[in-house]
């Protein structure tokens, strides 16, 4: 059987994915700025932590209607 994606789950994967951009546009500003910097404190951290737990909040969402819409639907 094929797997069951809805309206919310596609809306969800949306967001991981522009969530996924912003993270790596995030970690590639931060690593320019320690090649420029080594010694002082990338100034966006906190976003790049934020960024990083709204993806896994995400990712966790998702695990869960998937779960909750698939399980059981796969024949064996």
């Amino acid at each position: 059987m094929s797997e069951i994606i809805n309206k919310e789950m596609q809306e969800i994967k949306q967001m991981i994915i522009q969530t996924v951009a912003k993270r790596d546009s995030l970690k590639n500003e931060m690593q320019e700025w320690y090649d420029r910097f080594p010694n002082v404190k990338f100034k966006r951290l906190q976003d790049l932590i934020t960024t990083d737990n709204l993806l896994s909040q995400l990712d966790s969402h998702y695990k869960r209607l998937w779960d909750f819409h698939n399980t059981g639907s796969q024949s064996a």
